[in-house]
C-alpha cells in the first residue's frame, strides 16, 4: 500500500523529480503545477461548503437552544465563533467560485483592459486621421514624379 502512496505524496508535496524523465519534465512540472492549483482550489470549496454548513447548523442550533429555555436571549461566545466561522467559509466559497480565480489556476492570467498596446500608447482617431492624410499626400506626390519622369 506504501508503495502506491510514496509517489503520489511527493507528487503532491512537489518532489516529483525522481518519477520524471529529462525530456518531458518542463511539461510535467507545468502540468503539476496545474494539477495542484486546481486540486487546492477544489479543496478550498468544498471545505469552505463543509464549513459554512456546520457553522450555520450549529449557530442555528445554538439558538434554538437558547430559546427552548425560559430565560432571556443573550448572544454567547459559541454564537459569535459559530457565526464567525460561517461568514469566513462564505467568503473563502464566493472567492473560490470567481471565473478570475478559476482562469488564474489555469494559467490564464488577464491583462489589464486599460493597459496599452504592447507597441505604445493607443493611437486616437484624430492620429489616424492626420496620419491618412499625410499618407495620401506622399501618395500623390509620388505619383506626379512618376508622371514627370515619363512624359518626354
Amino acid at each position: 500500500m506504501m508503495k502506491f502512496l510514496l509517489p503520489l505524496l511527493s507528487f503532491l508535496i512537489g518532489n516529483a523529480k525522481g518519477f520524471i524523465k529529462e525530456p518531458a519534465e518542463a511539461f510535467t512540472i507545468q502540468l503539476a503545477e496545474r494539477v495542484r492549483s486546481l486540486t487546492t482550489l477544489l479543496v478550498a470549496v468544498i471545505g469552505s461548503l463543509a464549513l459554512g454548513c456546520v457553522g450555520l447548523s450549529l449557530f442555528i442550533a445554538s439558538i434554538a437552544s437558547q430559546l427552548d429555555k425560559n430565560e432571556d436571549f443573550h448572544v454567547s461566545g459559541g454564537m459569535a465563533v459559530y457565526l464567525g466561522l460561517t461568514v469566513i467559509a462564505i467568503g473563502v466559497l464566493i472567492y473560490s467560485l470567481r471565473s478570475k480565480t478559476w482562469m488564474k489556476s489555469l494559467g490564464f492570467e488577464e491583462k489589464p483592459q486599460n493597459a496599452p498596446p504592447q507597441g505604445g500608447k493607443k493611437s486616437g482617431a484624430l492620429e489616424n486621421a492626420v496620419a491618412l492624410l499625410v499618407m495620401d499626400y506622399i501618395d500623390e506626390r509620388k505619383s506626379r514624379r512618376d508622371d514627370k519622369e515619363h512624359r518626354p
